[in-house]
């Protein structure tokens, strides 16, 4: 009750939680694309929020190209589409790898998986070259990768599409320093289809820093890998950090993985 007009404190009180619980209410949250795997998407609050750039960074052997095909995999049996850009190995590699982890790509091809396979696309300028056309569109020139993305998805009428670039630093392999204007031209040249996009980034053992500066600035999300000093520890013991996950009250402690045949990426 209210004396002399004016609202008792519990009455108040109710008011502002109404309004709270009704903004809470029309607030919609960011649908997720789980992992696949279950202790990352616990780190993640489900997963990885949709329209996000995220970028997994790591040396040679700590499996950034196993978890991207988790990633894809998981992507696939929830229905979205994949579009999967490998430039580290052809993608009959991929294929053969992934069926070590239990993981079937397959079945997707030509349905709701489409490949761009870097090598394939270097052959076909090549032979283009061969038979006397001069100007071939270079398959690492990031323009000619958002252009060929584009025609994709115009071309199968994808929406929001699920983007794993494998690995973006073929990109930047001879201009390093141009990593952050090169990842942020293609950022804005595919913003149109409102993809998420997961990426690899190749860091060098000798010296623990990326292959391309500023890069990570870029991104909404970063998953850092790496492997201890084999030399000290007389094995491989890998581990893992969630550095930078927008949106997502993420986890913040350091995690302990390992690369489990036919499982795969196998959190500790």
């Amino acid at each position: 009750m209210s004396r002399g007009g004016v609202p008792e404190v519990d009455e108040i009180e109710r008011v502002k939680e109404t309004k709270r619980t009704r903004k809470a209410k029309t607030r919609k949250e960011r649908p997720r694309i789980p992992t696949g795997i279950e202790k990352l998407d616990q780190f993640l609050q489900g997963g990885i929020p949709q329209g996000s750039w995220v970028f997994i960074a790591g040396e040679p052997g700590t499996g950034k190209t196993i978890l991207c095909l988790h990633i894809a995999y998981s992507a696939l049996k929830e229905g979205n589409d994949v579009i999967y850009v490998t430039t580290e190995q052809p993608f009959r590699d991929l294929i053969e790898q992934a069926q070590q982890f239990d993981i079937s790509l397959l079945s997707f091809l030509k349905d709701t998986l489409y490949v761009v396979d870097l090598f394939e696309l270097w052959e076909s300028a090549w032979e283009a070259k061969k038979n006397g056309r001069v100007k071939v569109a270079d398959p690492l020139d990031p323009d000619n990768l958002a252009n060929y993305l584009r025609g994709i998805c115009q071309e199968q009428r994808l929406e929001a599409p699920l983007v794993v670039i494998d690995s973006l630093s073929a990109f930047w392999v001879d201009k390093p320093a141009m990593a952050r204007r090169i990842t942020y031209r293609m950022k804005l040249r595919l913003a149109r289809l409102k993809p998420t996009v997961v990426g690899t980034l190749q860091y060098a053992v000798t010296t623990g820093s990326s292959f391309g500066f500023g890069a990570e600035h870029i991104a909404d999300g970063i998953i850092m890998l790496w492997i201890d000093d084999v030399q000290k520890t007389g094995e491989i013991r890998r581990h893992g950090v969630i550095k930078k996950m927008r949106l997502t009250n993420h986890y913040r402690k350091v995690f302990d993985y390992d690369i489990v045949e036919g499982k795969g990426f196998v959190i500790k």
